[in-house]
């Protein structure tokens, strides 16, 4: 896997606390007490007063820490979070800090842990901690066997001599934020164990023990300083970057690397002075806590033997799976059907242009065509009006329309900026021959734009969350929707529910009969990632 390619997660920050924080009345608040038996916090809900944790708690549904509201959590305090392992309820719980503060400072010797409540936990138990317009602090925690790590956008945050460790996506996600990440110990995660995507700028990793794993760090459109850490046994690679990204590389050093020890695109500005590629010059940082384990998961999770259910059920009661392209092997957020053939880009192909190349896939045979591409960097939705593709690229913050030229490159027609463009790049782009659609950046409202850019207005819609991957079949339009693909109706009212095929739904298409995603499973593997998929009840989860 490329230092290209893109890793488009959909945050559980931005979405929960849309539908947490800002519908409260969903959420039972189930309050905070001891019982006298064990000694156990049982948690829930959303903060409505200062809060201190401490001995035992177990999460029972998503705590929410709002604007206003400081959760202390006092030194070698055990959170476990309850496990859920199925794809058809939304039982998975975590912890969401939507503007309010957390401060959770343990000890050496009195390390606070995020875990699971399994007695055989697994990665991907739990959701994870996610953070938004937040200074809070992490210090002496352990967090295992969640969905993600420590996840926050707009956020000041300290995490420091912190074991991050065995999760399912990222150990530590950052956008829009100014994250300090030093002295801790951060090895055995799915994807990277930081990922620094968009418009961070300004991230500090100083000294930290990266013990490895798959990929380490990973930069997009970010200023980053590495200095003084030590990076060990990566099956993918150490660092990587892209994406007009400026790094300041120094000082580290990389021992037993099986990939890339630092991978930069040609956008990509950077100083690397003073590293040890194996000399043994420098010594690897001093870290004053321990290992601590109480259980080990065995593997890394994204290796063969990941026990996490990322590919679901051929058959349910409201879809089944009629092909999957075995071909198509990597992820992505743009996917559109247009004259008998599915059009993607490919974030691992840089074959033909500058850029991720356009791929034309027959849905019969899975053969594809390569097209060039010297102008979209970050596809994040793409769709068609019958004549011509129209992108929607987020590190750019421009929506594109474009063709294929006669040498069988990508050829620019039109382009605009996105609406709000300080808000960030948008999610997903779909046109119903008329308009474009595309989701603001924190998935609230709905853009109505017209063919030359013109936001026509802003549409709030209700009845289930929206993440994106939109598309329309001349009907409805249907969406991601967390655990659901939601079908809806031409004024954005909520017509249908299915479940998805698999982890991850990152874009949809629609073939005038059937829908085609494209899933992101495990974004290590190399698997099929294109289903299609027949819809046999929308109406039974209404």
């Amino acid at each position: 896997m490329s230092s290209f390619i893109q890793t488009n997660k959909k945050m559980l920050t931005v979405f929960i606390i849309l539908i947490i924080i800002g519908s409260t009345s969903v959420l039972i608040l189930y309050g905070y007490f001891l019982t006298p038996d064990n000694n156990v916090t049982f948690a829930g809900g959303t903060l409505t007063q200062d809060t201190t944790w401490s001995g035992l708690v177990h999460v029972e549904s998503f705590v929410a820490v709002p604007e206003g509201i400081t959760l202390t959590i006092l030194p070698g305090t055990t959170i476990e979070f309850r496990h859920y392992r199925g794809y058809t309820d939304d039982q998975r719980v975590g912890l969401i800090v939507g503007g309010g503060t957390v401060i959770a400072q343990g000890t050496p010797d009195a390390q606070i842990w995020f875990t699971s409540d399994a007695d055989d936990p697994i990665n991907g138990d739990w959701a994870g901690i996610s953070c938004s317009f937040t200074e809070s602090v992490f210090k002496y925690v352990i967090v295992e066997y969640s969905i993600i790590g420590i996840e926050q956008v707009h956020s000041n945050m300290t995490i420091s001599h912190s074991i991050i460790r065995w999760v399912n996506t990222e150990g530590i996600y950052a956008e829009t934020s100014r994250p300090i990440i030093e002295y801790n110990l951060i090895y055995g995660n799915a994807y990277h164990d930081i990922a620094l995507e968009q418009f961070n700028p300004d991230v500090q990793i100083r000294h930290n023990i990266f013990k490895g794993g798959h990929a380490s760090v990973h930069a997009e459109a970010t200023n980053v300083t590495i200095a003084g850490n030590y990076f060990v046994n990566y099956t993918v690679g150490a660092i990587s970057g892209g994406q007009f990204s400026n790094m300041t590389i120094v000082e580290n050093k990389f021992e037993d690397i099986d990939g890339y020890m630092i991978n930069l695109d040609p956008t990509t500005t950077n100083v690397t002075q003073d590293n040890d590629f194996g000399s043994g010059i420098l010594e690897s940082p001093q870290l004053d806590f321990p290992d601590s384990k109480r259980s080990d998961l065995g593997y890394t999770p994204g290796d063969p033997e990941d026990e996490y259910l990322y590919v679901y059920p051929e058959f349910d009661q409201t879809r089944r799976i009629v092909d999957r392209l075995e071909n198509e092997t990597e992820i992505g957020s743009a996917l559109t059907y247009l004259n008998g053939s599915l059009w993607r880009f490919n974030v691992a192909s840089w074959t033909k242009g500058t850029l991720q190349d356009f791929i034309e896939i027959n849905p019969v045979t899975g053969n594809n065509t390569i097209y060039g591409n010297n102008f979209v960097i970050n596809p994040r939705g793409l769709t068609n009006d019958g004549n011509f593709f129209w992108v929607n690229d987020v590190t750019l913050k421009k929506i594109f329309k474009f063709k294929i030229n006669s040498s069988d490159f990508i050829e620019i027609i039109d382009s605009f900026d996105i609406p709000n463009p300080s808000e960030g790049g948008l999610s997903s782009l779909v046109c119903d021959g008329s308009y474009l659609y595309s989701l603001s950046r924190d998935t609230s409202v709905i853009y109505k734009i017209d063919m030359s850019g013109t936001l026509v207005t802003s549409i709030n819609y209700q009845g289930a969350p929206l993440w994106g991957a939109l598309v329309w079949t001349g009907i409805y339009f249907w969406a991601h929707s967390g655990i659901h693909i939601t079908k809806w109706y031409a004024n954005w009212t909520l017509a249908g529910k299915i479940y998805p095929v698999a982890w991850g739904t990152d874009a949809l298409a629609w073939d005038g009969t059937y829908l085609w995603s494209l899933q992101r499973t495990c974004e290590v593997w190399k698997d099929g990632k294109i289903f299609q998929i027949e819809i046999l009840n929308d109406q039974l989860l209404l």
